[in-house]
Protein backbone atom coordinates (compact mmCIF):
# COMPACT_ATOMS: atom_id res chain seq x y z
CA UNK A 1 0.00 0.00 0.00
CA UNK A 2 1.65 3.13 -1.29
CA UNK A 3 -0.50 5.79 1.64
CA UNK A 4 -0.24 3.77 4.96
CA UNK A 5 -3.27 2.63 5.99
CA UNK A 6 -3.96 4.81 8.90
CA UNK A 7 -2.91 8.11 6.46
CA UNK A 8 -5.01 6.89 3.71
CA UNK A 9 -8.29 6.51 6.36
CA UNK A 10 -7.83 10.04 7.64
CA UNK A 11 -7.50 11.63 4.43
CA UNK A 12 -11.06 9.49 2.97
CA UNK A 13 -12.19 10.38 6.11
CA UNK A 14 -11.77 14.35 5.71
CA UNK A 15 -12.60 14.34 2.36
CA UNK A 16 -15.97 12.36 1.59
CA UNK A 17 -17.31 13.07 5.61
CA UNK A 18 -16.04 16.14 6.67
CA UNK A 19 -15.52 17.90 3.55
CA UNK A 20 -14.34 22.06 4.45
CA UNK A 21 -13.84 23.17 0.69
CA UNK A 22 -17.36 23.48 -0.67
CA UNK A 23 -19.15 25.34 1.30
CA UNK A 24 -16.36 27.79 1.60
CA UNK A 25 -16.04 28.18 -1.92
CA UNK A 26 -19.33 28.79 -2.24
CA UNK A 27 -18.71 31.85 -0.26
CA UNK A 28 -16.07 32.74 -1.70
CA UNK A 29 -18.22 32.52 -5.03
CA UNK A 30 -20.93 34.50 -3.91
CA UNK A 31 -19.33 36.93 -1.71
CA UNK A 32 -16.08 38.00 -3.21
CA UNK A 33 -17.26 37.01 -6.86
CA UNK A 34 -15.20 37.59 -9.61
CA UNK A 35 -11.46 37.98 -8.61
CA UNK A 36 -8.47 40.29 -10.11
CA UNK A 37 -5.27 40.12 -9.05
CA UNK A 38 -3.77 43.55 -7.71
CA UNK A 39 -7.68 44.74 -6.83
CA UNK A 40 -9.52 44.79 -4.07
CA UNK A 41 -11.41 41.36 -5.07
CA UNK A 42 -8.38 39.85 -5.16
CA UNK A 43 -6.99 41.42 -1.72
CA UNK A 44 -10.54 40.06 -0.33
CA UNK A 45 -9.94 36.27 -2.16
CA UNK A 46 -6.05 36.16 -0.68
CA UNK A 47 -7.41 37.24 2.66
CA UNK A 48 -9.67 33.83 2.42
CA UNK A 49 -7.28 31.29 1.86
CA UNK A 50 -4.81 33.08 3.97
CA UNK A 51 -7.56 32.85 6.80
CA UNK A 52 -8.49 29.16 6.18
CA UNK A 53 -5.23 28.05 5.94
CA UNK A 54 -4.38 29.39 9.67
CA UNK A 55 -7.55 28.10 10.97
CA UNK A 56 -6.97 24.40 9.94
CA UNK A 57 -3.39 24.99 11.66
CA UNK A 58 -1.16 24.61 8.60
CA UNK A 59 2.39 26.19 9.51
CA UNK A 60 3.84 29.58 8.52
CA UNK A 61 0.86 30.89 6.56
CA UNK A 62 2.06 33.54 4.01
CA UNK A 63 1.82 35.76 1.76
CA UNK A 64 4.71 36.62 -1.03
CA UNK A 65 3.98 40.02 -3.28
CA UNK A 66 4.23 40.96 -6.63
CA UNK A 67 3.48 43.68 -8.75
CA UNK A 68 1.37 43.47 -11.63
CA UNK A 69 -0.64 45.05 -13.90
CA UNK A 70 -4.51 45.25 -13.73
CA UNK A 71 -6.07 45.82 -17.05
CA UNK A 72 -9.81 46.32 -16.50
CA UNK A 73 -12.29 45.97 -18.95
CA UNK A 74 -14.40 48.93 -20.13
CA UNK A 75 -16.81 49.76 -23.15
CA UNK A 76 -16.75 47.33 -26.33
CA UNK A 77 -19.51 47.57 -29.16
CA UNK A 78 -19.02 45.36 -32.19
CA UNK A 79 -21.29 46.09 -35.38
CA UNK A 80 -21.50 44.26 -38.20
CA UNK A 81 -22.21 47.28 -40.95
CA UNK A 82 -22.58 45.53 -44.34
CA UNK A 83 -24.58 44.07 -45.59
CA UNK A 84 -26.80 43.51 -42.94
CA UNK A 85 -26.34 45.76 -39.57
CA UNK A 86 -26.45 43.88 -36.23
CA UNK A 87 -24.65 44.32 -32.94
CA UNK A 88 -22.67 41.25 -32.20
CA UNK A 89 -22.55 39.70 -28.65
CA UNK A 90 -18.76 40.10 -27.70
CA UNK A 91 -16.41 40.50 -24.93
CA UNK A 92 -12.68 41.93 -25.15
CA UNK A 93 -9.67 39.47 -24.57
CA UNK A 94 -7.46 40.39 -21.48
CA UNK A 95 -4.78 43.31 -22.52
CA UNK A 96 -6.76 44.24 -25.46
CA UNK A 97 -5.66 48.03 -26.11
CA UNK A 98 -7.23 50.84 -24.38
CA UNK A 99 -8.63 52.61 -27.27
CA UNK A 100 -9.98 51.32 -30.46
CA UNK A 101 -12.05 53.33 -33.50
CA UNK A 102 -12.06 50.58 -36.72
CA UNK A 103 -13.63 49.59 -39.09
CA UNK A 104 -12.96 46.98 -41.51
CA UNK A 105 -13.76 43.92 -43.63
CA UNK A 106 -13.77 40.51 -42.26
CA UNK A 107 -11.81 37.78 -43.72
CA UNK A 108 -12.97 33.99 -42.25
CA UNK A 109 -9.22 32.54 -41.34
CA UNK A 110 -10.89 29.15 -40.33
CA UNK A 111 -9.07 27.73 -37.50
CA UNK A 112 -6.57 30.77 -37.49
CA UNK A 113 -3.89 28.00 -37.92
CA UNK A 114 -0.18 29.13 -39.91
CA UNK A 115 -2.04 26.99 -43.21
CA UNK A 116 -4.82 29.17 -43.21
CA UNK A 117 -2.88 32.80 -42.82
CA UNK A 118 -0.33 31.49 -45.34
CA UNK A 119 -3.15 30.24 -47.91
CA UNK A 120 -4.49 33.93 -47.70
CA UNK A 121 -0.96 35.62 -47.51
CA UNK A 122 -1.58 39.48 -48.07
CA UNK A 123 -5.11 39.38 -48.39
CA UNK A 124 -4.81 39.33 -44.38
CA UNK A 125 -3.71 43.30 -44.68
CA UNK A 126 -6.05 45.24 -42.84
CA UNK A 127 -8.77 42.91 -42.23
CA UNK A 128 -10.57 42.05 -38.89
CA UNK A 129 -9.85 38.44 -39.18
CA UNK A 130 -12.59 35.68 -37.79
CA UNK A 131 -11.54 32.13 -36.55
CA UNK A 132 -12.70 29.45 -34.32
CA UNK A 133 -11.55 27.60 -31.37
CA UNK A 134 -11.25 24.67 -32.92
CA UNK A 135 -8.06 22.30 -34.47
CA UNK A 136 -7.87 20.48 -37.90
CA UNK A 137 -6.75 16.99 -37.38
CA UNK A 138 -4.11 15.80 -36.25
CA UNK A 139 -3.03 19.37 -35.64
CA UNK A 140 -2.15 20.68 -32.41
CA UNK A 141 -4.71 23.15 -30.34
CA UNK A 142 -3.49 26.55 -30.70
CA UNK A 143 -3.75 28.86 -27.69
CA UNK A 144 -5.23 32.03 -28.44
CA UNK A 145 -2.16 34.00 -27.69
CA UNK A 146 -0.95 31.90 -30.78
CA UNK A 147 -3.41 33.26 -33.26
CA UNK A 148 -3.13 36.43 -32.50
CA UNK A 149 0.35 36.75 -32.47
CA UNK A 150 -0.18 35.25 -36.09
CA UNK A 151 -2.98 37.53 -36.76
CA UNK A 152 -0.46 40.27 -35.95
CA UNK A 153 2.46 39.26 -38.03
CA UNK A 154 -0.05 38.72 -41.23
CA UNK A 155 -1.09 42.65 -40.83
CA UNK A 156 -4.83 41.85 -39.03
CA UNK A 157 -6.17 45.23 -38.15
CA UNK A 158 -7.87 42.88 -35.44
CA UNK A 159 -9.13 39.59 -34.47
CA UNK A 160 -12.38 38.01 -33.71
CA UNK A 161 -12.87 34.41 -31.87
CA UNK A 162 -16.30 33.16 -32.28
CA UNK A 163 -17.52 30.27 -29.01
CA UNK A 164 -17.26 26.46 -29.30
CA UNK A 165 -20.30 26.59 -27.13
CA UNK A 166 -23.68 27.74 -28.30
CA UNK A 167 -26.23 29.88 -26.03
CA UNK A 168 -24.61 33.62 -26.90
CA UNK A 169 -21.54 33.05 -24.69
CA UNK A 170 -18.49 34.71 -26.03
CA UNK A 171 -15.51 33.95 -24.32
CA UNK A 172 -12.62 36.31 -22.32
CA UNK A 173 -8.85 35.41 -22.25
CA UNK A 174 -5.58 36.89 -22.46
CA UNK A 175 -4.41 37.38 -25.76
CA UNK A 176 -0.99 38.80 -25.39
CA UNK A 177 1.30 39.69 -22.92
CA UNK A 178 1.48 43.35 -22.02
CA UNK A 179 -1.04 46.01 -24.29
CA UNK A 180 -1.80 44.33 -27.79
CA UNK A 181 -0.89 45.62 -30.59
CA UNK A 182 -4.73 45.63 -32.22
CA UNK A 183 -8.15 44.46 -30.69
CA UNK A 184 -9.28 40.94 -29.98
CA UNK A 185 -12.02 39.48 -28.63
CA UNK A 186 -14.61 36.59 -28.29
CA UNK A 187 -17.61 36.75 -29.93
CA UNK A 188 -20.83 34.10 -29.40
CA UNK A 189 -21.12 31.28 -32.36
CA UNK A 190 -24.11 31.93 -33.52
CA UNK A 191 -22.99 35.97 -34.55
CA UNK A 192 -19.92 34.04 -35.98
CA UNK A 193 -21.63 31.34 -37.74
CA UNK A 194 -23.84 34.22 -39.20
CA UNK A 195 -20.86 35.97 -40.37
CA UNK A 196 -19.14 32.65 -41.81
CA UNK A 197 -22.39 32.08 -44.09
CA UNK A 198 -22.62 35.44 -45.27
CA UNK A 199 -18.97 34.99 -46.43
CA UNK A 200 -19.46 31.91 -48.15
CA UNK A 201 -22.67 32.99 -49.83
CA UNK A 202 -20.70 35.71 -51.58
CA UNK A 203 -21.23 38.83 -49.20
CA UNK A 204 -18.07 40.68 -47.69
CA UNK A 205 -19.47 41.68 -44.50
CA UNK A 206 -17.60 44.87 -42.45
CA UNK A 207 -17.62 45.39 -39.03
CA UNK A 208 -17.12 48.60 -36.79
CA UNK A 209 -15.07 48.17 -33.43
CA UNK A 210 -15.35 51.11 -30.78
CA UNK A 211 -13.07 49.76 -27.32
CA UNK A 212 -12.13 51.13 -24.29
CA UNK A 213 -9.76 49.53 -21.76
CA UNK A 214 -7.54 51.11 -19.38
CA UNK A 215 -4.74 49.96 -17.14
CA UNK A 216 -3.31 50.50 -13.70
CA UNK A 217 -0.49 48.79 -11.15
CA UNK A 218 -1.40 46.84 -7.92
CA UNK A 219 0.38 44.71 -5.72
CA UNK A 220 -1.02 40.56 -5.82
CA UNK A 221 -0.41 38.13 -3.44
CA UNK A 222 0.54 34.38 -3.73
CA UNK A 223 -0.59 32.82 -0.63
CA UNK A 224 1.90 29.79 0.89
CA UNK A 225 1.31 27.47 3.76
CA UNK A 226 3.32 24.51 4.81
CA UNK A 227 3.03 21.15 7.07
CA UNK A 228 7.15 20.87 7.96
CA UNK A 229 8.98 17.56 6.88
CA UNK A 230 10.00 14.93 9.86
CA UNK A 231 13.04 13.86 8.43
CA UNK A 232 13.76 15.92 5.27
CA UNK A 233 11.84 19.38 5.92
CA UNK A 234 14.44 21.09 3.50
CA UNK A 235 12.75 19.13 0.64
CA UNK A 236 9.32 19.74 -0.66
CA UNK A 237 6.31 18.80 -2.07
CA UNK A 238 4.32 21.53 -3.90
CA UNK A 239 0.74 21.51 -4.22
CA UNK A 240 -1.37 24.90 -5.79
CA UNK A 241 -4.10 26.10 -7.90
CA UNK A 242 -4.86 29.80 -9.15
CA UNK A 243 -6.80 32.09 -6.91
CA UNK A 244 -7.65 34.85 -9.59
CA UNK A 245 -10.64 34.78 -12.10
CA UNK A 246 -11.66 36.60 -15.16
CA UNK A 247 -14.38 39.39 -14.01
CA UNK A 248 -17.39 38.10 -15.94
CA UNK A 249 -18.33 35.48 -13.50
CA UNK A 250 -17.29 33.95 -10.37
CA UNK A 251 -14.97 32.08 -11.71
CA UNK A 252 -16.07 28.93 -9.79
CA UNK A 253 -14.63 26.45 -11.89
CA UNK A 254 -11.98 28.14 -13.70
CA UNK A 255 -10.69 28.58 -10.96
CA UNK A 256 -12.01 28.40 -7.62
CA UNK A 257 -12.63 24.32 -8.27
CA UNK A 258 -8.83 23.98 -8.32
CA UNK A 259 -8.14 26.31 -5.44
CA UNK A 260 -11.03 24.64 -3.05
CA UNK A 261 -8.97 21.14 -4.09
CA UNK A 262 -5.99 22.58 -2.74
CA UNK A 263 -7.59 23.92 0.14
CA UNK A 264 -9.34 20.62 1.06
CA UNK A 265 -6.15 18.89 0.43
CA UNK A 266 -4.67 20.79 3.17
CA UNK A 267 -7.14 20.69 5.31
CA UNK A 268 -7.08 16.86 5.24
CA UNK A 269 -3.56 16.52 5.30
CA UNK A 270 -3.01 18.84 8.60
CA UNK A 271 -5.45 16.29 10.40
CA UNK A 272 -3.48 13.31 9.60
CA UNK A 273 -1.98 13.53 12.88
CA UNK A 274 1.39 12.92 11.62
CA UNK A 275 3.61 13.87 9.08
CA UNK A 276 5.68 13.07 5.94
CA UNK A 277 9.28 12.92 5.68
CA UNK A 278 9.26 15.81 3.68
CA UNK A 279 7.54 19.33 3.43
CA UNK A 280 4.54 19.99 2.14
CA UNK A 281 3.79 23.49 1.05
CA UNK A 282 0.68 24.62 -0.65
CA UNK A 283 0.32 27.90 -2.84
CA UNK A 284 -2.54 29.63 -4.01
CA UNK A 285 -1.56 31.81 -7.24
CA UNK A 286 -2.08 35.09 -7.94
CA UNK A 287 -2.62 36.70 -11.99
CA UNK A 288 -2.80 33.16 -13.38
CA UNK A 289 -5.19 34.51 -16.06
CA UNK A 290 -3.13 37.40 -17.33
CA UNK A 291 0.35 35.20 -17.69
CA UNK A 292 0.89 33.08 -15.01
CA UNK A 293 2.47 35.86 -13.42
CA UNK A 294 2.70 34.10 -9.57
CA UNK A 295 3.83 31.12 -10.54
CA UNK A 296 6.43 32.83 -12.50
CA UNK A 297 7.34 35.20 -9.54
CA UNK A 298 7.60 31.92 -7.57
CA UNK A 299 9.95 30.80 -9.51
CA UNK A 300 11.83 33.57 -10.13
CA UNK A 301 12.18 34.37 -6.19
CA UNK A 302 12.97 30.50 -5.07
CA UNK A 303 15.47 30.08 -7.98
CA UNK A 304 17.64 28.33 -5.17
CA UNK A 305 15.08 25.95 -3.50
CA UNK A 306 14.10 24.64 -7.22
CA UNK A 307 16.88 21.31 -6.76
CA UNK A 308 14.60 20.15 -3.80
CA UNK A 309 11.00 20.42 -4.99
CA UNK A 310 10.20 16.51 -5.36
CA UNK A 311 7.12 17.07 -7.10
CA UNK A 312 4.69 20.05 -7.94
CA UNK A 313 1.28 19.30 -8.32
CA UNK A 314 -1.35 21.82 -10.22
CA UNK A 315 -4.97 21.89 -10.29
CA UNK A 316 -6.70 24.21 -13.02
CA UNK A 317 -10.26 23.26 -13.47
CA UNK A 318 -9.34 19.83 -12.44
CA UNK A 319 -12.68 17.44 -12.78
CA UNK A 320 -13.12 13.81 -11.96
CA UNK A 321 -10.10 11.71 -11.47
CA UNK A 322 -9.10 8.63 -13.65
CA UNK A 323 -5.13 8.78 -13.83
CA UNK A 324 -2.01 10.51 -13.65
CA UNK A 325 -0.02 12.85 -16.00
CA UNK A 326 3.79 13.81 -15.76
CA UNK A 327 4.80 15.92 -18.71
CA UNK A 328 8.72 14.68 -19.70
CA UNK A 329 8.55 11.32 -17.78
CA UNK A 330 7.52 8.81 -20.33
CA UNK A 331 7.63 5.69 -18.18
CA UNK A 332 4.88 5.62 -15.47
CA UNK A 333 6.67 5.33 -11.85
CA UNK A 334 5.65 2.65 -9.90
CA UNK A 335 4.51 5.11 -6.74
CA UNK A 336 2.14 6.33 -9.23
CA UNK A 337 0.86 2.62 -10.53
CA UNK A 338 0.33 1.87 -6.97
CA UNK A 339 -1.48 4.82 -5.92
CA UNK A 340 -3.67 4.05 -8.81
CA UNK A 341 -4.45 0.47 -7.79
CA UNK A 342 -4.44 1.86 -4.07
CA UNK A 343 -7.62 4.56 -4.49
CA UNK A 344 -9.63 1.98 -7.52
CA UNK A 345 -11.95 2.06 -5.19
CA UNK A 346 -12.89 5.86 -5.84
CA UNK A 347 -12.53 6.19 -9.63
CA UNK A 348 -8.65 5.81 -10.36
CA UNK A 349 -7.56 3.44 -13.53
CA UNK A 350 -4.11 3.04 -14.71
CA UNK A 351 -4.71 5.63 -17.47
CA UNK A 352 -1.66 7.99 -17.28
CA UNK A 353 -0.40 10.38 -19.79
CA UNK A 354 3.47 12.40 -20.21
CA UNK A 355 2.67 14.53 -22.94
CA UNK A 356 3.67 18.44 -21.63
CA UNK A 357 1.38 21.38 -22.59
CA UNK A 358 1.34 25.41 -21.54
CA UNK A 359 -1.26 27.72 -20.53
CA UNK A 360 -1.73 26.75 -16.59
CA UNK A 361 0.81 27.51 -13.29
CA UNK A 362 2.67 23.76 -14.15
CA UNK A 363 4.44 25.73 -16.79
CA UNK A 364 7.01 27.64 -14.80
CA UNK A 365 8.41 25.01 -12.79
CA UNK A 366 8.03 22.33 -16.14
CA UNK A 367 10.41 24.80 -18.05
CA UNK A 368 12.92 24.68 -15.06
CA UNK A 369 13.12 21.08 -14.97
CA UNK A 370 11.10 20.25 -11.80
CA UNK A 371 9.09 17.10 -11.66
CA UNK A 372 5.72 17.78 -12.47
CA UNK A 373 2.31 15.44 -11.43
CA UNK A 374 -1.09 16.06 -12.35
CA UNK A 375 -4.38 14.14 -12.71
CA UNK A 376 -6.33 13.10 -15.78
CA UNK A 377 -9.60 14.27 -14.94
CA UNK A 378 -12.86 14.49 -16.79
CA UNK A 379 -14.54 17.87 -15.80
CA UNK A 380 -18.35 16.57 -15.77
CA UNK A 381 -21.80 19.06 -16.48
CA UNK A 382 -21.82 22.26 -17.52
CA UNK A 383 -18.26 23.62 -16.29
CA UNK A 384 -15.99 22.99 -19.38
CA UNK A 385 -19.29 24.91 -21.78
CA UNK A 386 -19.14 28.28 -19.49
CA UNK A 387 -15.18 28.55 -19.61
CA UNK A 388 -14.15 31.91 -19.55
CA UNK A 389 -17.75 33.48 -19.70
CA UNK A 390 -20.51 34.77 -17.87
CA UNK A 391 -21.56 31.40 -16.91
CA UNK A 392 -18.54 30.44 -14.80
CA UNK A 393 -20.91 30.00 -11.41
CA UNK A 394 -20.70 28.02 -8.49
CA UNK A 395 -23.73 25.41 -9.22
CA UNK A 396 -21.45 24.15 -12.48
CA UNK A 397 -19.16 22.80 -10.03
CA UNK A 398 -19.23 19.20 -8.76
CA UNK A 399 -18.89 18.53 -4.74
CA UNK A 400 -18.40 14.84 -5.54
CA UNK A 401 -16.05 15.41 -8.46
CA UNK A 402 -14.16 17.86 -6.19
CA UNK A 403 -13.78 15.64 -3.38
CA UNK A 404 -12.82 12.76 -4.69
CA UNK A 405 -9.79 15.20 -6.90
CA UNK A 406 -8.79 16.42 -3.05
CA UNK A 407 -8.67 12.76 -2.02
CA UNK A 408 -6.51 11.39 -5.10
CA UNK A 409 -4.45 14.45 -4.77
CA UNK A 410 -3.76 14.18 -1.18
CA UNK A 411 -2.80 10.47 -1.47
CA UNK A 412 -0.17 11.52 -3.81
CA UNK A 413 0.81 14.41 -2.44
CA UNK A 414 1.68 12.62 0.75
CA UNK A 415 3.24 9.41 -1.34
CA UNK A 416 5.55 11.52 -2.57
CA UNK A 417 6.24 13.57 1.05
CA UNK A 418 7.06 9.88 2.86
CA UNK A 419 8.88 8.01 -0.14
CA UNK A 420 12.11 6.89 0.84
CA UNK A 421 13.55 8.21 -2.42
CA UNK A 422 12.75 11.23 -4.22
CA UNK A 423 10.40 9.18 -7.01
CA UNK A 424 11.93 11.62 -10.06
CA UNK A 425 15.11 13.53 -10.71
CA UNK A 426 14.80 17.30 -12.07
CA UNK A 427 14.82 17.05 -15.47
CA UNK A 428 18.22 18.54 -16.86
CA UNK A 429 18.24 21.44 -19.38
CA UNK A 430 18.78 18.77 -22.79
CA UNK A 431 15.56 16.50 -21.48
CA UNK A 432 13.82 19.87 -21.50
CA UNK A 433 14.80 21.15 -24.75
CA UNK A 434 13.87 17.11 -25.83
CA UNK A 435 10.36 17.67 -24.32
CA UNK A 436 9.59 20.98 -25.53
CA UNK A 437 10.72 19.65 -29.70
CA UNK A 438 8.65 16.40 -29.02
CA UNK A 439 5.43 17.82 -27.71
CA UNK A 440 5.55 20.60 -30.12
CA UNK A 441 5.63 23.60 -27.97
CA UNK A 442 8.19 26.10 -29.72
CA UNK A 443 6.11 28.11 -31.70
CA UNK A 444 3.25 28.29 -28.43
CA UNK A 445 6.50 29.44 -26.39
CA UNK A 446 7.01 32.02 -28.95
CA UNK A 447 3.58 33.47 -28.44
CA UNK A 448 4.77 34.70 -25.13
CA UNK A 449 7.79 36.53 -25.73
Amino acid sequence: MIAPQEVSDRILAECFNRPQAYKELQWLCDNVGSRTSGAESGNKAEEWGHRFFTKWGLENVRYEELPVTVWSRGLLEVVVTEPASWVLTSMAHGNAPSNVNLEGEVLDAGHAEKGDFERFGNVVKGKVVLCDEGVAEGHRALHRTEKLKMAIEAGASGLMILSSASGGLPRTGVCYYGEAPIPSMGISQEDGERIKRLINAGAKPKVRISMRNSNSTGIARNVLADITGAEKPDEIVMAGGHLDCWDVATGATDNGLGSAIVMEMAHALASVGKRPKRTLRFALWAAEEVGLCGSHAYVKDHRDELDRICGLLNFDMTGDPFGFWSPGHKDKHPLLAGLAEQLAGIGMKEDYDHKAGLHSDHQPFMLEGVPVVGLLAKLEGQGGHYYHSVGDTFEKVSQAALNRAAAVAAHTMWAIADAPERPWARLTPAEIETMIDEDDLREALSAEQ
